[in-house]
């Protein structure tokens, strides 16, 4: 269907919607006329100029009806929707699928999302990076070598880690950003500090992995026990991540 056929239909079908239909029509096209701003970086072999356009009018449709933040299956869906529009070569993993999300130009990507009410412009949180549900993990400081032992097996099916952050929700304006963080980032808990939380009154015993260089503290992993059993990345500092693109918009004032 070309444009002006596209157009035509709608010309044709608006008139016989009813009140409520028309003021939905009339609210997403009051969105795209709000101020907005659009950012990418030049070096950025990822994203183009018409997926940043088309990723973030989705943003801004998403937030005409609703105040909470970008979910993580529809950063799925709607990456793999923008690539594809712009003949990339996507592809989102089968459902039930562990390990990567998303294949794009041939490379598995593990896609996250971070939009907690204390999110830090300058360092990352990933509040579940996996799930730690196999391998010895009760109270010994040793457990911890084999959930590590299993973070670095994770990471080796998949080649490029993103996340998108969610930083200012609708107060006074909608602000996300995409950024990447190196594999080999993480690589380097490898040799990683341990420290079992052993005063903790859960059973398997939370502990950690500090992953330090020079004195200084690049991230942590958290391995989150007693039901939970989840592996958080925490502290990651984003000015050694890569920031592909953001998005900042205004949010519509009024109620659908």
């Amino acid at each position: 269907m070309t444009r002006s056929q596209r157009v035509e239909r709608l010309l044709t079908v608006i008139p016989g919607l009813s009140d409520y239909r028309l003021n939905l029509i009339d609210r997403i096209v009051e969105v795209f006329s709000l101020p907005r701003d659009y950012w990418k970086s030049k070096t950025s072999g990822l994203i183009s100029e018409r997926v940043l356009e088309d990723f973030g009018d989705v943003l801004r449709l998403h937030h005409c009806f609703s105040r909470e933040p970008f979910s993580k299956d529809k950063f799925e869906y709607v990456l793999e929707s923008v690539l594809k529009a712009d003949g990339i070569d996507a592809a989102l993993a089968q459902r039930g699928q562990r390990g990567y999300d998303i294949r794009i130009k041939g490379e598995n990507f593990s896609l996250k999302t971070e939009a907690a009410k204390a999110i830090r412009l300058n360092t990352i949180h990933i509040s579940k990076f996996m799930e730690l549900g196999g391998g010895q993990w009760r109270d010994e400081p040793g457990d911890l070598v084999g959930l590590r032992g299993q973070f670095l097996s994770a990471l080796a099916g998949i080649q490029r880690i993103l996340i998108l952050r969610g930083l200012k929700k609708g107060t006074p304006d909608y602000f996300y950003e995409l950024v990447e963080i190196p594999k080999t980032l993480l690589k380097k808990s490898a040799t990683g500090r341990f420290e079992m939380m052993s005063a903790s009154k859960q059973l398997p015993k939370p502990g950690y992995c500090y992953v330090e260089e020079n004195g200084e503290k690049l991230f942590s992993l958290y391995f989150d026990g007693g039901g939970e059993r989840k592996l958080q990345i925490k502290g990651l500092r984003k000015d050694l991540c890569v920031v592909h693109a953001s998005w900042k918009f205004d949010p519509l004032t009024d109620t659908p």
